[in-house]
């Protein structure tokens, strides 16, 4: 499939950006990841802090202009094991630009050194915790992030506590069991996560514990009495599937939820925004879909 100029030189970014993964140290390979991004600077117009919410640590995002008594918790991607929150800031921005929002950053701690529940955990704290200060709140992440974002919401209905009013997913990871069809179907085309990587993250993250652990793989979970929720990934990707059939599953159990599939796209494209016309897009159709359910 012909790939667009700067398709292309993203997913060369992709490529070249990580070592030798059987060489390489996840010291190394966190640092490499959180590269790729800082290269994407956050505009000077934003503001940024670093603070900590219910002991976790985080950073907190507004675009100029956007309202800050109007909340987007965002967690982010890298398979519980890599990524930060300062990686994502830039991205951060995108959607506080977009919705009009600050955007919050758990830092939660990663595998293997804490394996699940503990991300889990932290995501619960700091939603919790948000929830209770603002009235306005929305839940969100990317790969990894977008699983941990479903796991938070089904964790917190299953409580009786309190819930965002939706929820945005960007390629989300939500079956370490890999059993969609696009796992196999787009091995060829998705050069960012494959059958393999998946299982390492899994086997560092789960640590022996079953694949389809409700709160690690969430879809397996229970799927009724979420809030909205907003989908959008490539046709490109190996986790394709794993949207295509959470918002079938949030449908079926009485919800509401949109898959949006970008022609093409690479994992998590929107990280690159400032190069691809379609990341910029998704930006905005997510702050759209916020905006329609996020009231102060």
């Amino acid at each position: 499939m012909a790939r667009t100029d700067p398709l292309a030189r993203v997913e060369k970014m992709y490529v070249d950006g990580f070592p030798d993964a059987t060489d390489a140290s996840i010291e190394d390979l966190r640092a490499s990841y959180d590269a790729l991004l800082l290269q994407f600077p956050v505009p000077e117009s934003a503001t940024v802090t670093e603070g900590e919410i219910a002991g976790v640590p985080t950073v907190t995002v507004t675009a100029a202009g956007a309202a800050t008594d109007r909340v987007l918790v965002w967690f982010h991607g890298g398979g519980y094991v890599l990524g930060s929150a300062k990686a994502f800031a830039e991205m951060a921005h995108g959607l506080s630009r977009a919705a009009g929002v600050t955007v919050i950053l758990p830092d939660y701690r990663r595998a293997p050194e804490h394996k699940y529940p503990a991300a889990v955990d932290d995501a619960v704290l700091v939603a919790t915790a948000v929830l209770e200060q603002y009235d306005a709140v929305a839940f969100g992440g990317d790969s990894a992030g977008g699983g941990l974002a479903v796991a938070t919401l089904v964790s917190l209905r299953d409580r009786g506590a309190p819930l965002p009013a939706a929820a945005v997913l960007i390629s989300p990871l939500l079956d370490f069991s890999r059993s969609g069809e696009s796992i196999h179907a787009n091995a060829a085309t998705d050069i960012a996560v494959s059958n393999a990587s998946i299982t390492d993250l899994g086997a560092a993250y789960l640590q022996g514990q079953d694949e389809r652990t409700p709160l690690a793989s969430p879809l397996f979970a229970e799927h009724h009495d979420l809030p909205p929720i907003l989908a959008l990934v490539g046709s490109a990707e190996v986790l394709l599937d794993d949207s295509r059939r959470l918002t079938e599953k949030v449908n079926a159990a009485g919800g509401t939820a949109e898959l949006s599939v970008y022609d093409d796209m690479c994992h998590v494209w929107t990280l690159f925004a400032s190069i691809l016309p379609e990341g910029a897009q998704a930006l905005d159709e997510a702050g759209a879909f916020l905006e329609k359910h996020i009231q102060a």
